[in-house]
């Protein structure tokens, strides 16, 4: 089993669909899925619901967290059943993200690739630093970009890349690409299978995107040795 939370204390970072994006692809491959949607914005939860009104079973376990004394066992209770459990976090200074990442095999933390965002993101990375000297253990992490262009590289995003590998901080090499279906996975209350040319487009580009940046998180898993059970 493996544990991944998802923080970052900026609003529109990409957290929580970088978190149901992923939860879709390792349930699609046959994997055993949970999500705790520990966000106050319950993004995830809503899907969840719009799904079960418009009649359609869910792909993979969601369930709500919205206390701090509950994520821990909630974390460990799930794990028994489940090959990830994903916890789309809040992502500030909190007890919640706090119990949440000391739990975490892997943190992702998505960035819009901007300098403004890279420098909130560096905020959650100090948070998981501050952790990991807490509990006297290296708490895994990586950035991960989202909203990346389906083109070109802009000249912003190579300065970031070029100043994240200079500070040695680690990041995946693939990230979440804009596209309107990862967008239209909340519209429609959808997952990217289920999507259809007529409610989106480019969605086999998606598709190919989302498995993309899985592979990556699985290597990420397999080198610090959690993978599937």
């Amino acid at each position: 089993m493996a544990a991944i939370s998802f923080i970052n204390p900026k609003g529109g970072s990409g957290k929580t669909t970088l978190a149901l994006v992923l939860a879709q692809e390792m349930s699609r491959r046959g994997g055993r899925v949970a999500v705790i949607d520990a966000d106050p914005n319950a993004v995830i939860m809503k899907w969840k619901n719009d799904r079960a009104a418009r009649g359609k079973n869910l792909p993979f376990h969601i369930e709500a967290c919205t206390e701090e004394s509950r994520i821990a066992k909630l974390a460990e209770e799930l794990s028994e059943h489940h090959d990830f459990v994903f916890i789309d976090l809040e992502g500030t200074a909190n007890r919640m993200s706090s119990r949440a990442m000391t739990r975490s095999h892997l943190v992702l933390i998505p960035m819009n690739p901007s300098s403004i965002d890279a420098n909130l993101a560096s905020k959650a990375v100090e948070l998981v630093l501050e952790e990991s000297d807490i509990i006297k253990r290296d708490i895994p992490y990586r950035l991960v970009r989202s909203r990346d262009a389906a083109a070109v590289e802009s000249r912003t995003l190579k300065r970031i890349k070029a100043a994240l590998a200079e500070h040695d901080i680690p990041c995946l090499q693939a990230g979440l690409v804009e596209r309107a279906a990862y967008r239209d996975i909340f519209e429609f209350s959808a997952t990217l299978d289920e999507l259809k040319p007529s409610d989106t487009s480019n969605i086999e580009a998606a598709r190919d995107n989302a498995a993309g940046v899985a592979d990556e998180v699985i290597s990420v898993l397999k080198d610090i040795g959690k993978g599937l059970s």
